[in-house]
Order: structure tokens, then sequence, then C-alpha cells
């Protein structure tokens, strides 16, 4: 059968749109002062690594429900859900494939596809794509992310990446950005 894994975030949404744009209020519900909800906001939209060894702290958590929100709010790029609904329509199996924890998001996740009418048979969490999609034997992966778009290629996984302002300094690669979904189905189809 043939098989795509699909990222969601930045790929079949605006999840960094909606991240920098959405105005978060402090409310109070956070447990802490506006200084330190401002800071955290600040931090969470610049992609601040976590400065403690704890895998959980303050910071963590906070950052996990500022993304939550991203995650129910993004808007889904209509080419995209036309694109794998096509994909399904013409038998493709749909991997979506995610670096959102989804021990604690795949309720949000399922519901967020269902909302949107995106097919798919399997939603999984992988830190590794590329590794996850040569366990899977799936030869073709869509996704945003620099690492698998530059090092797909090496280990036989055909990348292709929606073209972001971010992408622009990214050295040679055999990965294929897009513009449009449009442009993808003749290449993985052909």
């Amino acid at each position: 059968m043939k098989t795509i894994a699909i990222d969601l975030d930045d790929t079949l949404n605006n999840f960094e749109e909606t991240l920098q744009g959405t105005p978060f209020a402090h409310g109070g519900e956070y447990g802490f002062s506006e200084a330190v909800f401002a800071d955290y906001l600040a931090r969470v939209r610049r992609r601040a690594e976590e400065d403690d060894d704890l895998l959980a702290t303050e910071y963590s958590f906070f950052k996990y429900r500022i993304h939550h929100r991203c995650y129910q709010l993004a808007a889904a790029r209509p080419d995209g859900v036309a694109f794998v609904r096509e994909l399904k329509r013409t038998g493709w199996r749909i991997v979506i494939c995610t670096y959102r924890d989804l021990r604690r998001a795949n309720e949000s996740t399922r519901q967020w596809l269902n909302d949107n009418g995106i097919p798919f048979d399997h939603l999984f969490m992988a830190w590794n794509k590329i590794v996850f999609c040569r366990l899977w034997g799936i030869e073709h992966l869509v996704d945003d992310d620099p690492f698998n778009i530059l090092n797909g290629d090496l280990y036989g996984v055909k990348v292709y990446y929606p073209e972001l302002a971010r992408h622009q300094n990214l050295p040679p690669n055999r990965a294929r950005a897009f513009r449009s979904f449009d442009e993808l189905l003749p290449w993985i189809q052909g």
C-alpha cells in the first residue's frame, strides 16, 4: 500500500503564525505574576530551549499550555486538506507524524483533524521522523523541519516541505520545496 507521513504544525496548519499572533492573556490561571507570564510567553515565541535539566518545570508546563492552545486555534491549509483527501481517495495510507506530545494532546489533535475534515489512518508522535519512516517503510515525508529536509535523502526518504522564510538559508539538499500542496501530487505519483 502506498504510504505517506505528513507533519501537522507549519505543514498542514499555520502553527507559528498562530503562536506569534495570538494575544494570550495572563488571566491569573497560570499561578504566577504577569511579569513571569510575559517572560515565559516571550521565551516560547522565540523557541527558547529549556534552561533546566529537569524534564518538567513551570516553564515547560506553560510552554505546553500555550502550544496546546495553538494546536486548537491554528488554521488548516485548504490546499493541504484537499491534498490529503485526494491521497485518501486514491488509496494512500496516511500517517500523521508529529513532534507534539500526544500523551497530552492526542484527543485535541484527533479532534482538530476531524474538525478540519483531514482523513488519516494513523497518528504518531516521533522525534526522529526519518527513523520512523525507515522503520515503517515509508518513502514519502511531508515536513517543515530542517533536520528532515537535510537528512531524509541520506536514508532513502523523499522529503517535501512547505517553503517558509526559515528555510531560505538551508544548505543544498535533495528535498523538494513547494508553495502549494497542488505541486506535490505529480511528484509523489511520478
